[in-house]
C-alpha cells in the first residue's frame, strides 16, 4: 500500500483571521510558520515481537533512517519537536544541520534515544534552552528516565532568502505581492517570542499516577522558566495519555469521572505497599541465602573432618593383606569403582550390595538403582504427572504442553516467593523500575490536579478533527482495506470513537492503537513579550485502510503518526 496523501485541513480560526471584513493578509515567509511533532520510534525500542506485521526492510535501521528523514523534509516544517530520538550525532543532527535547522537535543543518560527541538534558521533564533529530568523532581512512582526540553524562539526580522518551504501551503485564495521582497526588507515590527517545550511521559499503561505527576512537573517548570521571558507557549509531544486519561483530562479541563482522581491515589497507595513488602521480602530472602550459604560451608567443612577421621580409623585397622591378595576381605587388583558405594557427603557410606537389598524390601517407586551417584538438576523439578503427560510416551519432554503460570514480570511481582519476587525486581530494572518510597514522600493525586489546573488551560489543535472531519473524512484505500481484512491477525483495533473530538489514533502499532500525541497552546492573554499565534490548518490524520494491521511498514517507519499545524504568527496589536 502506498502512503497516502494527507491534507492540510481549513481551522475555523484561520478562517475568521483571513476572511470577513477585517481579514488580515497573511504572507506565507513571514506572517506564517508549520509546526510539527513526531515520534521517530526510537531503533533501540524496534524489536520483531513488538511489530510482527512489518517487514525485515520496514525494520531496518538503514532504510528506516532515509524513510523517516525523507518524510521530514517532504513537509518541510519551520519548527518540529522530535521524540524517541537515537543516532541523533550520527544521523539526525548532520542532515538536519545540511538541511538548513538549528536544533537542540536532550536525553537521560540512562536511556538510548531523547527528544529535540528543531527550527529552521531563517525563521527564529534562540534565546534560551532548559531540560528537565522528571525523575529528579519530587517523588516519583518509577525511575523512567523521561525528559522535558524547552527552547524559547523569536522570530527573524527579514524572511528568508532561499526559495520558499512551504509553497504548497498558501491558502487558496493567496497570491503574494510582487513587490512582497521590498516589503520584507522594511523594519516592521517584531511578533513576540515563543517558548517552545516538549516531552515524552511515562509509557506504562499502569502509569496514569505518573503522567499526572509529570505534566504537573512540566507545567510548573515551563511557568518558572518563562517568568523573566514571558513569551507565547507552544507544546508539543508524545505525552503517553489517551483522551481518557487524568493527565490529558486535567491539562485541557474535560470533564473528569468523580472516580478517577480517587482511583489513582488508591493505585498510588496499592503499589507503595506492595513495592514495599516486595522490597521487605527481598531483604529477607538474601539474609535466608547468606545464613544457609553459612550454614552449608560449616556443614562441608565438618562432613570433610568426619570423612578424614573415618579414613584414618580404617588405615589404622589390622587389615594386612592375606595370601590371596585380599585386603579386608576385597581385592587390592580390583578397579576403584569396585569400593563401598559412597552418597554424597551428607549420607551414608553403603556397601555396593546394599541398593539390591533395599530394593528387596522397598516398594518399586522408592528403589535406590545400583548406578553412580548423580548430582540432582539444576533446573525446576516437576511433579512425576506432569512429566507424563508432557512426554506422550516419550523420554523426550514436550516443553510446549507445560503449564505456564508465569507470563510476565507482572505475575512474579504478585508471587508470594521472595526469590520470585527479587526476579520481578531484576527484570524491571532499567526505565520502569519501582522506586521504594514511603507513602507520605508522594504527592497526593488530587494535589496534582490541583497543581494542573492551577495553570492557563491547553488546547489541543486536534481537539477538533473530530468535528472537522465528520462531514468530510480521510481517503479510503479499499483495496488495502480488502488486503488487511484478508490477512490473519492478532492485532488490537482502534477504538470504535474518539473522545473530546480527538483522533482516533494518532499510534497505530500492532498492540496499541490510539491518540497519545498532542499539539498544545496556552489558553491566556498574549503574553507582553509573547507572539499571537493563530491555527490556521492542520494536517489530516490517514484512513486506517492505508496502515494495515499496524505501523511501522515500508510506507511510515515509525508505530506513530507527524501531527502538523500551520500557524499564523502576528505581534499583539
Amino acid at each position: 500500500m502506498s502512503r497516502p496523501q494527507r491534507r492540510m485541513i481549513p481551522l475555523p480560526s484561520g478562517q475568521e483571521l483571513t476572511q470577513g471584513p477585517n481579514a488580515i493578509r497573511l504572507h506565507k515567509k513571514k506572517d506564517r510558520f508549520l509546526f510539527m511533532t513526531y515520534n521517530l520510534l526510537a531503533q533501540a525500542l524496534v524489536r520483531r515481537d513488538m511489530f510482527p506485521h512489518a517487514t525485515q526492510k520496514a525494520l531496518r535501521w538503514k532504510f528506516r533512517k532515509q524513510n523517516i528523514l525523507q518524510e521530514f523534509l517532504d513537509f518541510g516544517p519551520d519548527l518540529a519537536c522530535l521524540q524517541e530520538v537515537d543516532f541523533w550525532d550520527e544521523v539526525y543532527y548532520p542532515a538536519l544541520t545540511k538541511a538548513g535547522y538549528e536544533t537542540a537535543y536532550y536525553k537521560n543518560q540512562n536511556k538510548k534515544h531523547g527528544c529535540a527541538i528543531i527550527w529552521r534558521k531563517t525563521r527564529f533564533e534562540k534565546v534560551e534552552q532548559k531540560s528537565l529530568e522528571y525523575d529528579q523532581n519530587g517523588q516519583p512512582t518509577f525511575t523512567t528516565g523521561n525528559i522535558g526540553l524547552m527552547v524559547a524562539l523569536k522570530p527573524l526580522k527579514q524572511a528568508a532568502k532561499n526559495p520558499d518551504p512551504n509553497a504548497d501551503m498558501v491558502l487558496p485564495d493567496e497570491e503574494e505581492d510582487e513587490d512582497e521582497s521590498s516589503a520584507n526588507s522594511q523594519d516592521v515590527e517584531l511578533p513576540g517570542g515563543i517558548l517552545v517545550a516538549t516531552t515524552h511521559l511515562f509509557w506504562r499503561p499502569d502509569g496514569s499516577y505518573e503522567r499526572l505527576r509529570q505534566a504537573s512537573i512540566l507545567l510548573d517548570k515551563i511557568q518558572e522558566w518563562n517568568k523573566d521571558l514571558n513569551y507565547t507557549i507552544l507544546l508539543g509531544g508524545d505525552f503517553n495519555t489517551t483522551p481518557r486519561d487524568a493527565a490529558y483530562r486535567a491539562m485541557t479541563r474535560n470533564e473528569m469521572p468523580v472516580q478517577q482522581v480517587p482511583n489513582l491515589q488508591k493505585w498510588l497507595e496499592d503499589e507503595v505497599d506492595r513495592v514495599q513488602k516486595a522490597e521487605t521480602a527481598a531483604a529477607e530472602a538474601a539474609e535466608t541465602a547468606a545464613a544457609l550459604a553459612a550454614a552449608r560451608q560449616s556443614e562441608t567443612q565438618q562432613n570433610g573432618d568426619s570423612v578424614e577421621q573415618l579414613t584414618a580409623q580404617t588405615e589404622k585397622l589390622a587389615l594386612g593383606a592375606t595370601e590371596n591378595g585380599v585386603r579386608g576381605g576385597i581385592a587390592a587388583s580390583e578397579p576403584k569403582s569396585d569400593l563401598p558405594y559412597r552418597a554424597p557427603p551428607t549420607g551414608i557410606i553403603l556397601p555396593k550390595q546394599a541398593p539390591a537389598a533395599v530394593a528387596a524390601t522397598t516398594p518399586e517407586k522408592d528403589a535406590i538403582a545400583d548406578l553412580p551417584y548423580r548430582a540432582p538438576p539444576t533446573g525446576i523439578i516437576l511433579p512425576k504427572q506432569t512429566i507424563e503427560a508432557t512426554t506422550n510416551g516419550n523420554s523426550k519432554l514436550n516443553l510446549a504442553a507445560l503449564p505456564r503460570t508465569m507470563v510476565d514480570s507482572k505475575t512474579f511481582k504478585d508471587s508470594a516467593d521472595p526469590k520470585l519476587q527479587q526476579l520481578a525486581t531484576i527484570a524491571a530494572s532499567g526505565e520502569d523500575a519501582p522506586v521504594v518510597a514511603p507513602l507520605e514522600a508522594f504527592t497526593p493525586a488530587q494535589d496534582l490536579k490541583a497543581a494542573i489546573e492551577a495553570h492557563p488551560r491547553c488546547i489541543s489543535i486536534y481537539g477538533q478533527y473530530e468535528t472537522l472531519t465528520k462531514g468530510d473524512p480521510a481517503e479510503v484505500n479499499a483495496a488495502g482495506a480488502a488486503q488487511t481484512a484478508a490477512t490473519e491477525s492478532t492485532a488490537s483495533p482502534p477504538p470504535a470513537v474518539s473522545t473530546h473530538g480527538e483522533p482516533t489514533f494518532t499510534n497505530f502499532a500492532t498492540w496499541f492503537k490510539d491518540t497519545l500525541d498532542y499539539v498544545y497552546l496556552y489558553d491566556q492573554p498574549i503574553p507582553e513579550s509573547g507572539a499571537r499565534l493563530v491555527p490556521l490548518r492542520l494536517l489530516e490524520i490517514p484512513d486506517k485502510s492505508f496502515l494495515g494491521h499496524g505501523l511501522p511498514d515500508e510506507n511510515f517507519s515509525s508505530d506513530h503518526l507527524c501531527l502538523m499545524v500551520e500557524f499564523a504568527i502576528l505581534s499583539r496589536h
